[in-house]
């Protein structure tokens, strides 16, 4: 389940996909899900990630930098 963090409470919904940066189909977090309608400096939340975080995933794979990784 993903979710726009800051926006649980309502407001304008649209059908839309969550994808990574990265050049690769392994990059999808949600497809064609109903989620609250995001703009930029919105908080995207990935519920029950569980071990797939930083340690899961291709670090440096074509040159990114190392990404934020929050616990809460």
């Amino acid at each position: 389940p993903v979710a726009i963090g800051n926006r649980l409470r309502g407001g304008a919904r649209e059908v839309a996909s969550v994808v990574g940066p990265l050049c690769t189909p392994l990059d999808l977090l949600a497809d064609q899900m109903e989620l609250a309608r995001a703009e930029e400096g919105d908080l995207v939340v990935v519920f029950q990630s569980g071990a797939y975080g930083l340690t899961a995933s291709p670090t440096a794979f074509l040159g990114h930098p190392l990404p934020a990784e929050v616990l809460v």
